[in-house]
C-alpha cells in the first residue's frame, strides 16, 4: 500500500514506542540532567481540528531560534536543509567541544518500510517536532541519521552536544537509524553504510573502538534494538568498526 506525504506525517502522531526510550525527565542536550524519552509515550496530544492535515503542524519560527550553523561539510551526507527550514532553539544548548564517543541508536516508533528520500525527510522533521515542541529541546536530539535506503542525513549540527543518552551527552556523536529493530531487521543498505559511516567519524574525530557504543550498552534500554545491535557486533568481529 503507498502512503501519501501527508499520511505519513500524520501516522507518526500515534506510533508506538519501544526501544529507545528510558525514564528521565527534562533535557535539551544539556551535559547537566537527564535525557528523558523522545518518544511518543510522554507526547501531548495534538490540538484537535475539523482539518487531519493540520494536527500537527511545524513549529512556526520565533525570535528565540537562530538559523542552524554550517557544519563542516561531510562526505556522502545530506545536509539538513533537505529536510527542515527551522533553526535551533538558543535555550538549552550547549557546545560539543570536540567529538569524543560515538553512539548508535534506532528509532523505535513502528516499523519503517519506505525507502524515498521524501518520506525519510518528513519522518525525521516530525521527530524533531516531539523533540522540539513536546520534549522542550533545542532542535532533533541525534546528529546523523541512516535511512531505509542507507542515506546519511544530517541532524543536529555537531557544533552542538545532542539529546540521546541520558546523562552521557558530552562529547558523542549520535548516529540514529531509521526504524524499530525489535521488530524488523535493518536492510543491507542501512548496516553497509552505518560501518562505513561510523569508521569515518571514528577516523575525523580520532574516537577508539571503545568509545563507539550503543545505546544499550550505556544505559537500560532495548535500544537499537536486537536485530541491528547483531549487526553491530558482527561489524565488531570483522573489524569494521575497529
Amino acid at each position: 500500500m503507498n502512503f501519501s506525504r501527508r499520511e505519513i506525517l500524520i501516522a507518526g502522531l500515534g506510533l508506538a514506542a519501544t526501544g529507545c526510550a528510558t525514564t528521565g525527565g527534562s533535557s535539551s542536550g544539556k551535559s547537566a540532567g537527564r535525557i528523558g524519552p523522545i518518544w511518543p509515550e510522554g507526547v501531548k496530544a495534538p490540538t484537535k481540528t475539523t482539518d487531519p492535515a493540520r494536527r500537527y503542524q511545524p513549529a512556526r519560527p520565533t525570535p528565540t531560534t537562530h538559523t542552524a550553523p554550517a557544519s563542516a561539510a561531510v562526505d556522502g551526507v545530506l545536509p539538513r536543509k533537505n529536510w527542515t527550514r527551522h533553526g535551533i532553539a538558543r535555550r538549552n544548548i550547549n557546545a560539543m567541544n570536540g567529538v569524543k564517543k560515538i553512539t548508535i541508536h534506532h528509532e523505535g516508533w513502528t516499523p519503517v518500510t519506505f525507502t524515498s528520500a521524501t518520506a525519510a525527510y518528513d519522518r525525521i522533521e516530525n521527530i524533531r517536532q516531539i523533540h522540539v515542541r513536546d520534549r522542550g529541546w533545542a532542535d532533533i536530539g541525534y546528529h546523523y541519521i541512516i535511512d531505509r535506503a542507507g542515506r546519511v542525513i544530517e541532524g543536529r549540527p555537531i557544533q552542538y552536544q545532542g539529546a540521546h543518552v541520558s546523562a552521557n551527552n558530552p562529547h558523542p556523536l549520535g548516529i540514529l537509524v531509521l526504524g524499530n529493530f525489535e521488530k524488523q531487521t535493518p536492510r543491507n543498505a542501512q548496516v553497509q553504510t552505518l560501518g562505513r559511516f561510523t569508521k569515518q567519524m571514528m577516523t575525523a574525530h580520532n574516537v577508539p573502538a571503545s568509545q563507539v557504543r550503543t545505546h544499550r550498552e550505556i544505559n537500560p534500554t532495548q535500544c537499537p534494538g536486537r536485530t541491528l545491535q547483531a549487526h553491530i557486533d558482527q561489524l565488531r568481529r570483522s573489524r569494521v568498526i575497529a
